[in-house]
């Protein structure tokens, strides 16, 4: 059941940072992780992680394709 509003809310948002899932949902980021990763395998969401140099940390977002994507993360 969690999968399925986790899905249809990054659907919904088309593209949606990892904080903004975690305020949602009361998540801790270790909870998110194996969930999110059902989801890129079922292969409509994708995974983008944003390299923001050596001082500020990573920004990890998530995306919606309407049709099935090859499961892959993203390195900016």
């Amino acid at each position: 059941m969690i999968l399925k509003r986790l899905s249809d809310y990054i659907e919904t948002q088309q593209r949606v940072e990892e904080g903004t899932i975690l305020k949602h949902f009361r998540l801790q980021k270790n909870g998110l992780a194996p969930m999110i990763e059902i989801l890129i395998r079922a292969g409509h969401i994708q995974k983008t992680v944003n390299q923001r140099g050596d001082k500020l940390p990573p920004q990890v977002f998530y995306s919606w394709h309407k049709q099935q994507v090859i499961p892959m993360t993203t390195l900016l």
